[in-house]
């Protein structure tokens, strides 16, 4: 019984955004726009951490019907439970937070996009990626991702 009470009121490791996006990573998801079939998006990433701390992650997102993308992010840890960046897809900094156990991502992107994501630990090498897309206060798209931690 001593063993079960420790066990719960033992707090459960926070995700670490860095050291899961550190090496080679592979998302699986399907993109929902308004107006629009569903699509299956994949994004394959590839991270690494500099000697300041700093995790620079270049993605190639793969979308149907459009020729793959490179895009980068550069993530530094700024308190005990935030975050800042940048992304080369945004139209401003990043903010990204830990909350409850989960990565919270809100940034600004271009044509008045607002994006906020929600990734969530789904077990030792995969993570559950939510993502809104407003346009002026509206959700105009949705993705569900599964990331996998592939070395």
């Amino acid at each position: 019984m001593l063993a079960l009470a420790l066990a719960i009121a033992q707090p459960a490791p926070a995700f670490d955004p860095v050291a899961f996006f550190r090496g080679r990573t592979h998302g699986a998801g399907q993109l929902r726009v308004i107006f629009q079939q569903p699509k299956a998006m994949s994004v394959d990433s590839f991270g690494r951490e500099e000697p300041n701390g700093d995790l620079v992650l270049q993605q190639i997102v793969n979308e149907p019907g459009k020729a793959p993308r490179t895009r980068y992010w550069r993530l530094r840890r700024t308190g005990p439970a935030s975050y800042a960046g940048t992304l080369t897809d945004a139209a401003g900094p990043v903010r990204i937070e830990a909350v409850r156990g989960q990565i919270r991502i809100r940034y600004k992107g271009k044509d008045h996009l607002d994006f906020e994501q929600w990734l969530a630990p789904a077990g030792p090498r995969r993570i559950d990626n939510r993502m809104k897309v407003k346009r002026f206060g509206f959700t105009v798209a949705h993705l569900d991702e599964v990331i996998t931690k592939v070395d």
